[in-house]
C-alpha cells in the first residue's frame, strides 16, 4: 500500500485541474489521477479535502450511487466496523476505480481513503492509501502491518471479494436482499436502524440510492425467490453487490490471464491448454482422482464460507447458501488442470481472500453450448483465444463477444460465442502451429 500524505500531493503535483471533479456523467472517466486533482483542491474551497465527509458529495454521481456496505470486515480495521457504521465500498460502473471508507469518525481508521485501481496497460490493481488532513489532527496513523496492502491482497494485488450470491458480512449478504429467515431479519432490522439514524450523517448522507425499492439500495425483498438464484438483468440497479463482483470478475481475469501467460509451461502448453477447456477431446475430461481432490477442497471451503456467514445447520434453505461452484466441478478442474499445465501457481487467481480458493463465480449465467457446460472457465476461454488471435489470425474468426448487458446500459457483461470458440478445435488439434505460437509467444 502507497500512504499519501495529502499536503505532500499538493506540494508535488506541477498543477490540477480548474474544473469541478464532480463533472457531468458524460465528461471523461474518474480516474486515480482526477481524485488525486481533487484531494488537492476542493473546487468549492479552493483548499485541499479535508476529510471524506467533505469528499463524498463532491464525487460523480456514478461513484456515489454504486456502493456495498460492509458491516463485519476482516479489515485491519474490523474493530471500527459495525451494523451502526459500516464500511462503505464505493466503485465505478466498471469498477476501475474503487474507494473504500469506515463511517466512524471517532475510531481508528477514519478520514484515511483506500483506493484500488486497474492499470489497463499492465493488467495489475493497483492500491493506494490517502491520510486527509482530519485524520492528521488527530495524530493518527496506521501501524506498520495494517499499513501493508499485500498482506490481504497479495503482492501481486487482486480484489477481496466473495462470489455470487452470497456475500457474508455485508447488507444484502443474500441476493443483494434481506430474505425472511433468521439471518435476513436481523440484518434487515439493523439495516432500517442505520437508514434512520447514521445515513444521515457524515459521508454516508452524501450516497445516492436508487427509487423504487423499500430497502435500498438493494432488491426489494418481495422480488425474492427462494428457489432460484436467478434475477432479471432489469433489476440490476438493485443489486449492488452482484454489479460489483460481476465488473470486478471482467478486470480480473485480464490479471489471470497475464499470469498463466507468464507460466514457464504456457507457450509450450497454450493450444492443448484452449482445447482443455474447449473440450475438444473426450480424452481431455479431468480424472476421477483430479476430480474428487477439487470437490473436497470446495466442500472445505463452502463449510468455512457458510460458517462465516452465520448459517446454522438448523437454519432452511441451506442448498440456496452453498457455493454455486459446487455445480460445477469438472469445470474447476480443468481450471486446476491448465494452471498445472502452464506450471504457475493459481494460489491467488480468485478474488475471495483464502489462497488457493476455487471461488469463480460472478453470477452471470450464460456458460452452456452444444450442449457442454464452460461455466466459469468461459473466462479463461475468452482471455486465452483473444490474445491468440492476435498473433495468429486464423483464430480472429472464432473469436465473437458481446455485452450482454448493454442494453441496460452497464458496460460490464462481455460475454464470448461459445459455440463459434469451439470451432476452433480443428485449428487446435492440428500439428505443426503451435511450435510457431511458441516463438511469438517466447519473442
Amino acid at each position: 500500500m502507497t500512504w499519501r500524505n495529502v499536503l505532500l500531493v499538493l506540494l508535488t503535483l506541477a498543477s490540477w485541474s480548474t474544473l469541478p471533479a464532480a463533472a457531468a456523467d458524460g465528461d471523461a472517466p474518474f480516474t486515480e489521477a482526477r481524485l488525486r486533482d481533487l484531494l488537492a483542491h476542493n473546487p468549492h474551497t479552493g483548499q485541499p479535502v479535508d476529510s471524506v465527509s467533505e469528499l463524498v458529495p463532491l464525487l460523480p454521481e456514478e461513484l456515489r450511487r454504486n456502493f456495498a456496505l460492509v458491516y463485519d470486515s476482516r479489515s485491519p480495521f474490523k474493530a471500527s466496523i459495525t451494523p451502526e457504521r459500516p464500511r462503505v465500498i464505493l466503485f465505478t460502473d466498471d469498477a476501475r476505480l474503487v474507494m473504500t471508507f469506515i463511517g466512524d469518525d471517532t475510531q481508528p481508521g477514519a478520514d484515511l481513503l483506500e483506493t484500488m485501481s486497474f492499470d489497463d496497460a499492465q493488467a495489475k490493481f493497483v492500491m493506494n492509501a490517502y491520510l486527509l488532513p482530519a485524520a492528521q489532527r488527530r495524530e493518527w496513523r496506521p501501524s506498520a502491518s495494517d499499513a501493508k496492502c499485500e498482506r490481504c491482497h497479495g503482492a501481486d494485488a487482486r480484489p477481496i471479494y466473495d462470489s455470487y450470491p452470497l456475500w457474508p458480512g455485508y447488507y444484502g449478504a443474500v441476493l443483494d436482499t434481506f430474505p425472511k429467515d433468521r439471518l435476513g431479519q436481523r440484518d434487515r432490522k439493523n439495516f432500517t436502524a442505520f437508514m434512520a439514524d447514521a445515513a444521515q450523517t457524515g459521508a454516508y448522507k452524501g450516497l445516492l440510492y436508487p427509487v423504487g425499492s423499500p430497502v435500498s439500495p438493494f432488491l426489494d425483498p418481495r422480488l425474492f425467490k427462494d428457489t432460484t438464484i436467478e434475477l432479471d438483468p432489469a433489476l440490476l440497479p438493485y443489486l449492488p453487490n452482484a454489479r460489483f463482483g460481476i465488473a470486478l470478475t471482467a478486470l480480473n481475469r485480464e490479471r489471470v490471464y497475464r499470469k498463466l501467460a507468464a507460466g514457464p509451461g504456457f507457450a509450450a502448453n497454450e493450444k492443448k491448454m484452449l482445447a482443455l477447456l474447449l473440450e475438444c477431446r473426450p480424452s481431455d475430461r479431468p480424472s476421477r482422482k483430479d476430480t474428487l481432490a477439487v470437490l473436497d477442497a470446495l466442500r472445505t471451503e463452502n463449510a468455512a464460507r457458510v460458517k462465516r456467514m452465520g448459517i446454522l445447520a438448523s437454519d432452511p434453505h441451506k442448498d440456496r447458501n452453498d457455493m454455486q461452484e459446487l455445480k460445477f466441478i469438472s469445470e474447476l478442474t480443468e481450471i486446476d488442470m491448465v494452471a498445472r499445465m502452464a506450471d504457475v501457481d493459481r494460489s491467488d487467481w480468485s478474488m475471495a481472500l483464502e489462497g488457493g480458493s476455487l471461488a469463480f463465480f460472478d453470477g452471470m449465467l450464460s456458460g452452456i453450448a452444444n450442449g457442454k457446460s464452460y461455466y466459469l472457465k468461459e473466462d479463461l476461454i475468452l482471455e486465452m483465444l483473444s490474445h491468440l488471435s492476435e498473433r495468429e489470425p486464423a483464430f480472429a474468426k472464432y473469436l465473437s463477444t458481446e455485452n450482454v448487458l448493454a442494453d441496460y446500459g452497464w458496460p460490464f457483461g462481455i460475454r464470448i460465442d461459445l459455440a463459434t470458440a469451439a470451432k476452433s478445435c480443428r485449428l487446435l488439434a492440428a500439428p505443426g502451429p503451435q511450435a510457431e505460437s511458441t516463438r511469438r509467444v517466447g519473442g
